[in-house]
């Protein structure tokens, strides 16, 4: 296991962002963005609104995925 990097979407009050773009309290029904740029191109539709930064463990870290699609994407 190791930790990776992962962006929420929070309003004002800190509610989280949901998949269904619904705003919840329990921050296990936020929607997670692995990726910074992403998660600051969904918050332009929603002002007022922050992106947080945190990390956890994951059992499939980013380095073993994004190598694996460069490695995928030579091939092609």
């Amino acid at each position: 296991m190791a930790m990776v990097t992962r962006y929420s979407i929070q309003d004002e009050v800190g509610r989280f962002l949901t998949i269904e773009g619904s705003f919840a309290y329990d921050d296990a029904d936020a929607a997670e963005f692995r990726d910074e740029d992403e998660a600051y191109e969904e918050l332009a539709a929603y002002p007022g609104c922050t992106v947080e930064t945190y990390q956890r463990f994951s059992a499939f870290p980013d380095l073993i995925t994004t190598r694996t699609f460069s490695i995928e994407r030579s091939a092609a």
